[in-house]
């Protein structure tokens, strides 16, 4: 009997313990959620490729390479099981889907950190999740590229910063400190390019051709007939194009450097994405992105063997070489204002690596982003352009694009890009041309106002002053880009503001006197009066930082569910 009782209690007290590990793991995931870590899912395709909403993925029939196609739903529509693909168009070799049903997943969903900015600031680049300045209900995610106290502009696709100082001692910094005369000889406010590190350029890169991805002429389908963009230069010889079906270009030696060139279009340029619809977002023909890659492998057979990599931007060309004794050579010309260009270059930098192993392959690339160029020897920079070589001068930047606009009013002329080989035979393979984000300087329109257009916030014709508050940091003010930018509603287009915001004018109004250091009258104005195509602080979420669950798939036998994710995919956000 005693024996009985006793295995009651333990019985009981091992229920008791169970319920109690049970509450104990609701109220810390419950913690956890409130003020460390939450989950997200991402709706609409704003930060695409990178970051996908609803969506759907598939292989191009003609040349295999795998693409999304944004379903164009938002938060709370109903994702349809097939999505409506045609007309979708492939981003590397330009096949246009006829096929009309694909199944959709959904939305990439992501871990934030919350609390992450409580103890160290938010820094440029980070994709960060916020509450929307236009409806305090929706959360956002973008990247974070202004802080409090600089100016912003974006000037032909990149992004311009200056640092502020509270010149007038009033504890903000706003765009009267801007307007001081003496922000033009402060060294610290100078205009500089916003660069990107590393690993956030690396994961920036979308293609415009990938060699591998070959399409068959007999099912691509697109205006006129598929020919590779990639020609050899009439009246020049020492190339084979045609190696395993294209994707090996095999140079045989000559004495004088021999040109493989880049013969697209300036359409393959343009900010386009596939994800986006066809004819959904706005095109400027003047959005041409001279910002590229060109990459691949590179075999050398004789020691004499040299292979060169050509990238122009706007009148400005480079031209890096490679030997296989190791000599590697930058070199620099300066078109005419008629395009032409007299290959007299000037030598910009040098480096000895050391004599190449003949037969191995080297990975090799040629970077102009962000008005640097480097050339890349086996992921390494190995030659770089100084700032005084090639200066990121926004003045004499918007000054270049106008006066070539002024010669060529049918547009910006599409970037040069060429392979050359002299001396020795080599082979080259996985052959690659790459893009960065070229963010663009839409028009928008102000609440109920459909008529007149005016540029948007922090593009080309509109720098933006994001204001700091050191008494009231809570209000201080950020500007976000999405990487998707024709398609991305973000700083550059709000227009208008939730009434809700601390800040806004209804607020200013009703919480003057309880919150008087938030909104008070100088000149008849609100001082801290929210101001549209900013995110104030008190409205940052927080850092996302990994994507858990990929775009899920469907079960055969819930197809309506998209509940499994695509393992692959887990990632960190960069």
């Amino acid at each position: 009997m005693a024996k009985d009782v006793k295995s009651s209690d333990e019985q009981l007290r091992s229920v008791r313990e169970t319920v109690e590990s049970v509450w104990i793991a609701i109220v810390v995931a419950f913690v956890l959620r409130a003020f460390v870590l939450e989950a997200f899912m991402i709706p609409t395709g704003s930060m695409a490729p990178r970051l996908m909403g609803r969506h759907t993925e598939f292989d191009c029939p003609a040349c295999g390479h795998h693409y999304a196609y944004g379903a164009g739903a938002g938060k709370n529509a109903r994702l349809p099981r097939v999505l409506n693909v045609s007309g979708a168009r492939c981003p590397n070799c330009g096949h246009v889907r006829r096929r009309c049903g694909e199944p959709t997943f959904g939305g990439d969903r992501v871990l934030v950190l919350k609390y992450l900015y409580r103890f160290r600031e938010p820094r440029p680049w980070d994709v960060v999740v916020f509450k929307n300045p236009l409806n305090n209900r929706e959360n956002y995610i973008k990247r974070l590229i202004g802080l409090p106290g600089q100016q912003v502009q974006i000037v032909h696709g990149d992004v311009f910063v200056r640092a502020g100082k509270d010149f007038d001692g009033n504890d903000v910094i706003d765009a009267q400190d801007f307007a001081n005369p003496r922000m033009r000889t402060d060294p610290d406010c100078r205009w500089r390019i916003l660069t990107k590190p590393p690993r956030t350029q690396e994961v920036m890169w979308q293609v415009i051709f990938d060699n591998d991805f070959q399409p068959d002429p007999a099912v691509w389908s697109g205006p006129g007939r598929w020919h590779s963009p990639w020609r050899q230069r009439a009246g020049q010889g020492g190339w084979d194009l045609t190696v395993q079906a294209g994707r090996v270009f095999r140079f045989s030696g000559a004495a004088a450097p021999a040109e493989v060139e880049f013969a697209a279009d300036a359409e393959r340029f343009y900010p386009n994405y596939a994800y986006n619809p066809p004819g959904k977002t706005p095109q400027d023909f003047n959005d041409l992105n001279y910002d590229l890659k060109l990459s691949f492998r590179f075999v050398p057979r004789q020691r004499a063997a040299r292979v060169g990599l050509h990238l122009s931007s706007l009148r400005n060309h480079f031209r890096a070489w490679l030997g296989a004794d190791g000599r590697a050579v930058l070199e620099h010309a300066l078109a005419g204002r008629d395009g032409a260009v007299a290959w007299k270059p000037k030598v910009w930098a040098t480096n000895t690596l050391g004599p190449l192993r003949l037969g191995r392959g080297y990975e090799v690339a040629l970077t102009h982003v962000d008005r640097r160029v480097t050339l890349w020897v086996d992921g390494r920079a190995v030659l770089r352009t100084t700032a005084k070589q090639y200066p990121a001068d926004r003045q004499r930047i918007i000054r270049a694009v106008r006066e070539m606009l002024q010669s060529r009013p049918e547009g910006l002329p599409a970037p040069t890009v060429r392979i050359l080989g002299q001396g020795g035979p080599f082979e080259l393979s996985h052959i690659k041309l790459m893009r960065d984000v070229y963010y663009t300087s839409p028009n928008v329109y102000a609440a109920g106002d459909t008529v007149t257009p005016r540029p948007g916030w922090g593009t080309a014709d509109n720098p933006m002053v994001l204001r700091k508050f050191f008494s009231a940091p809570d209000l201080d003010e950020f500007y976000v880009l999405g990487d998707n930018s024709p398609a991305s509603k973000d700083s550059r287009m709000w227009g208008y503001h939730a009434p809700t915001l601390r800040g806004s004018e209804l607020a200013c109004r009703l919480n003057r006197r309880a919150h008087g250091e938030y909104a008070f009258l100088v000149a008849g104005k609100y001082k801290y009066r929210y101001r549209n195509g900013t995110v104030p602080r008190y409205n940052l979420i927080g850092k996302a930082f990994f994507v858990y669950w990929p775009g899920g798939y469907r079960l055969l036998v819930l197809r309506g569910l998209p509940i499994v994710p695509n393992v692959g995919r887990m990632r960190l956000i960069r």
